[in-house]
């Protein structure tokens, strides 16, 4: 202890800095924020303090007497700070020069961490507050992306089946925080990149951008055309990167990923990246984490069925039978829980093509009819006039499908899939409840994750 000069703070001729004064401090410098000229340097530092603190709250509960009512104080300014802001009350607004978004960011983080709603930390944006509260997603832009956006944002999240939501982008966390980093950059610095972290466990980056700024072609090289919002392709991408969570700690769906991602050899057996020089093989042998991203966020959530018969047209050809596989796999991971039921998506863009792609995806409802060994051996998309019938070429569970044809009612049969997606049939109503309550404990760190309620598919 000599070595670092450390000294006790009950010695009576010690001054010791307490971490309540220091939370107390850097929230004094957001109360400063509305009442006078504002100091970015001083903002920055405040925000590096609330990072270091707010999330070892229940540390400094149990070792620093003075932090319960430090803590008490702290978001009663909070609040009191954001409501003038909301109100216009505050000498300037806080942006990303003057670092009073990062800081702000930290407030509404501590309120959302204590207060467990929105109310507070979010009332100068409804759409921001109603995602939270329907999805314990914190969207952390710093009030910079269109309300158009944020609703579409919540939109695709009412969509998603429970168990990716509450086992993926939640999983044991008490929320995600979707951040958009650019939006705190002041010009050429990056500074505060470092402190928008730490809030939970769980959170991804988007771009700058909003829905309308612009599209993507979704199917490039792979005789498909569909072109989906740039803003929502990147939401759903990182989204979808939450995902493999679920796949991982499931022993068949992994299996199900590990052997498909063996089985690649060829670019018509991926079915993202295909205009890539070389093909796409070896990036994602390389960066198999962007695998369901790219082919679930990407495409799968854009436009199942296009994909769907890109997949069935490469088996019938003889190109490939590892791309319908991977939707095989992308049915898996969608399905409620009895197997019996899937969800696929279509934007309007994918019903049709001379409808302009506007981020939105509606849930087609579709039956899946199970083989022997409790593989997907029919998938029935009403309003289509048959199933399609998948025929494997051994009894193994993680077998490649061997042959895809349509039967008809009659018991007659096609080769592929024979299906024109009618929006006005099969587009679905499906019901998609919130997610459990965060743990009861302030600290996500030290708290177990509430048991999901019953699956809804």
């Amino acid at each position: 202890w000599t070595l670092y000069n450390v000294l006790p703070c009950s010695d009576p001729s010690v001054t010791c800095v307490l971490p309540g004064t220091r939370l107390l401090s850097a929230i004094g410098t957001a109360q400063a924020f509305c009442d006078g000229p504002t100091d970015a340097e001083a903002n920055f530092a405040a925000a590096t303090a609330l990072q270091g603190l707010i999330p070892a709250r229940d540390a400094y509960l149990a070792t620093d007497p003075t932090f319960a009512s430090a803590l008490d104080t702290s978001m009663s300014i909070s609040a009191t700070v954001l409501s003038k802001s909301a109100s216009g009350m505050c000498n300037e607004p806080a942006t990303a020069c003057n670092d009073g978004a990062v800081l702000f960011h930290w407030l509404r983080g501590l309120l959302l961490l204590i207060d467990r709603n929105a109310s507070r930390a979010l009332i100068d944006s409804a759409p921001r507050a109603a995602l939270f509260e329907a999805h314990h997603v914190y969207l952390a832009d710093g009030n910079w992306m269109d309300d158009n956006t944020v609703q579409l944002t919540e939109s695709m999240y009412d969509d998603l089946p429970l168990h990716l939501r509450v086992d993926g982008v939640l999983y044991e966390a008490q929320f995600a925080t979707m951040t958009v980093r650019d939006s705190f950059r002041c010009g050429g610095d990056h500074s505060s990149d470092g402190l928008l972290g730490g809030l939970t466990e769980r959170g991804y980056n988007v771009f700058k951008m909003d829905v309308g700024d612009g599209t993507e072609e979704a199917f490039g090289c792979t005789g498909a055309s569909v072109r989906g919002d740039h803003s929502m392709t990147v939401i759903r991408h990182e989204v979808a990167h939450q995902f493999d969570r679920v796949v991982q700690a499931d022993t068949r769906m992994s299996a199900l990923f590990d052997g498909l991602k063996a089985s690649a050899a060829v670019t018509d057996d991926w079915l993202r990246l295909n205009c890539r020089a070389g093909g796409p093989d070896e990036f994602f042998k390389g960066a198999p984490q962007e695998i369901i991203a790219s082919q679930v966020g990407n495409q799968y959530l854009l436009s199942s069925s296009t994909q769907l018969h890109v997949a069935v047209d490469r088996l019938v050809g003889g190109s490939s039978a590892v791309a319908l596989g991977w939707v095989l796999f992308h049915l898996e991971m969608f399905a409620s829980e009895d197997g019996t039921r899937s969800r696929m998506y279509e934007s309007a863009a994918g019903l049709d093509l001379s409808v302009a792609a506007d981020g939105t995806a509606a849930v087609l409802c579709v039956i899946l009819r199970r083989d022997g060994v409790g593989r997907i051996g029919g998938v029935t998309v009403p309003g289509c006039g048959g199933e399609l019938t998948i025929s494997y070429a051994t009894a193994s569970s993680t077998a490649l499908p061997s042959s895809a044809t349509t039967t008809y009612v009659d018991g007659s049969t096609s080769d592929g899939w024979s299906c024109d997606v009618d929006p006005a049939v099969v587009i679905c109503d499906v019901p998609s409840p919130p997610p459990p309550p965060p743990p009861t404990s302030p600290s996500p760190p030290s708290a177990s994750p509430s048991p999901p309620p019953p699956f809804v598919p």
